[in-house]
This record gives C-alpha cells, sequence and structure tokens, in this order.
C-alpha cells in the first residue's frame, strides 16, 4: 500500500499550477476569437468578413425558428384537417346507413299505419278504440322518428362544418 504524505502532495500542486503574481495585466478581458483554416492556420475573427456579429446571428436564428413554427404549424394544421376529414367521411358515411334504415323504418310505420287505418273501419267497439289508440301511437312514432333524423343531419353538418 502506498502512502502519500502532505509534503508530496503540496510539491505536486506547487509545480502544476505556477503562481502568477498580481501586478501582470492582460490586455483583454476575455478570450480573443480565432478561427482555424486549413493547414491548421489561425485567422484572426474580426478580420474575416465571413464572420457575423452575435447581434446578425441572433437574428438569423430568430427567423428560422419562425420559420419552422410556422411550417410545424400547417403540418399540424393539415393533419388536423385530414382527422377531421376522415372522421367527417366516417360520420357521412354512418348516417347514409342510418338514413337508409330510418327511410325503411318510416316506409313500414307508414305502411303500419296505412293498415290500422284500414282496420280501423272494419272494426267496431272497443277494438276499434284499440286500434285508434294504435294508429295514434305509430303517428307519434313517425314524428319521433323525423325529429331524430333531422337532429342526426345537423349533427352531421356541425361537425362537417367546423372541419
Amino acid at each position: 500500500m502506498t502512502r502519500v504524505t502532505r509534503d508530496f502532495r503540496d510539491s505536486l500542486h506547487k509545480e502544476v499550477v505556477p503562481a502568477v503574481s498580481a501586478d501582470v495585466r492582460f490586455a483583454s478581458s476575455r478570450f480573443p476569437n480565432y478561427r482555424i483554416g486549413a493547414n491548421d492556420q489561425i485567422f484572426d475573427a474580426k478580420d474575416d468578413p465571413k464572420v457575423l456579429s452575435m447581434k446578425e446571428v441572433v437574428a438569423r436564428e430568430t427567423a428560422q425558428l419562425m420559420d419552422q413554427q410556422k411550417r410545424m404549424s400547417v403540418r399540424d394544421l393539415a393533419n388536423k384537417f385530414e382527422k377531421g376529414l376522415a372522421a367527417a367521411a366516417k360520420l357521412s358515411e354512418e348516417a347514409k346507413l342510418k338514413e337508409a334504415t330510418s327511410l325503411e323504418k318510416h316506409v313500414l310505420l307508414k305502411k303500419l299505419r296505412d293498415a290500422l287505418e284500414s282496420l280501423r273501419g272494419r272494426v267496431a267497439g272497443r277494438n276499434k278504440d284499440d286500434v285508434e289508440e294504435a294508429i295514434a301511437m305509430v303517428s307519434l312514432l313517425l314524428v319521433n322518428l323525423f325529429l331524430s333524423a333531422i337532429i342526426m343531419n345537423v349533427y352531421v353538418l356541425n361537425i362537417v362544418g367546423s372541419c
């Protein structure tokens, strides 16, 4: 096992970091700007016309970020539009299927009402009251079916219109 003494550590520290006297004055308070060119040549950045000032760099990067943000927002809008269009198409297909079913229901209910009305003329007494009650119920069902179809179409139009 090796033991390090205090004296050895202090001497090592003194060799690594030599002391700088307090009366030393540097020409600049910041690190010089150099650019390394081909064949490891060092160029002063102030002499090079290709080097931009900090304000120019910040302005250029800000403009690039603004353009990138605009492109991203257009991309996001395109994605939202495509999703909305797909949802509207799906709702439209569902509405067409429900409308076809709804039309069948309307036709069936109208035929049922016509059959009950023709039956009303043939029956008498208590059966006639039952037939009239059935006709009233079928008429209410027709009205409710018609209203629900209108509400469904308005809902679909609102969704398609918002996309």
